[in-house]
């Protein structure tokens, strides 16, 4: 099965949303109900479900403000996504930039399985020439 450019489109700003409007219900209704999600390639264990994503993202965007989400062109191999992200947020009131990379897998319009890494950098920071394509 393969995923639309539209699903993807969709499903990437509905995350930004969720990023802007803190809002964890939200992060894992665009999640299968039993999806996998791992925001470190170094956690042990996936977050899975509805109930461990809402978690996770209570505790994430708690201290956050003046989220500016943005993606690079997604590369979409089957139901299978790639994609450059980056962000800008206030984090305990200081500016900090997040750059990173989702690899996503689809089941139909929600994601059963998101794999992120990324680093942070104080200040914020616009991405390099290039990035995103």
């Amino acid at each position: 099965m393969s995923v639309s450019a539209d699903i993807v489109q969709e499903w990437l700003d509905s995350f930004g949303r969720v990023w802007r409007e803190r809002d964890a219900k939200g992060a894992a209704a665009i999640f299968t109900e039993d999806a996998s999600y791992r925001n470190t390639p170094f956690l042990e264990e996936p977050f899975v479900g509805h109930d461990a994503i809402e978690g996770f993202w209570q505790v994430a965007v708690a201290d956050v403000a003046d989220v500016d989400f943005r993606y690079g062109v997604p590369v979409i191999e089957g139901d299978r996504v790639g994609v450059e992200w980056w962000t800008t947020l206030k984090s305990g009131g200081e500016d900090h930039t997040l750059a990173g990379n989702f690899l996503l897998t689809f089941a139909g319009d929600r994601v059963s399985d998101l794999r992120e890494s990324f680093v942070k950098q104080k200040g914020a920071h616009r991405p390099h020439a290039g990035w995103g394509l």
